[in-house]
């Protein structure tokens, strides 16, 4: 959907406290409030949100569409190629020989960043002291 498009809504349904269907597609409730069944067009700003608009202007709901992102742990077993890896990014550097594991799967993009950056926060109970010297979190859809 091109950004700004305004889309009025035909069909919306809840299907659980996060996940709502709208004129056939699904999407992810990021910022509910309530009676999201009311809204009445959805609008794509231009970083990328889909906001919910209703009858009262000021009342919004924030959505994103429905996706599965594997989060995956990439643990190097040679530092050279992590620092490489570090710096470009190249998933080639990437080696049978390394260990990857899925370590969750989200359905959008705003819960896998999330989860990363817990991993990444030295405050936070699943703190990977490794993470950025051998060990990487990437997504992938």
């Amino acid at each position: 959907m091109p950004k700004g498009k305004k889309t009025i809504i035909k069909e919306i349904k809840l299907l659980e406290d996060n996940e709502i269907l709208i004129n056939g597609k699904e999407y992810i409730i990021l910022e509910t409030t309530e009676n999201i069944e009311t809204a009445k067009t959805m609008k794509v700003s231009s970083n990328g949100n889909r906001i919910l608009r209703f009858e009262n202007e000021s009342k919004k709901a924030r959505i994103d569409l429905k996706r599965s992102i594997d989060i995956i742990k990439i643990t190097f077993k040679d530092e050279q190629r992590a620092k490489k890896f570090f710096k470009t990014k190249d998933r080639k550097l990437i080696l049978p020989v390394d260990t990857k594991e899925i370590v969750t799967t989200v359905n959008s993009f705003i819960q896998a960043r999330s989860i990363v950056c817990d991993y990444q926060d030295k405050n936070s109970k699943n703190y990977d002291r490794q993470i950025g010297v051998n060990t990487f979190y990437l997504f992938e859809e």
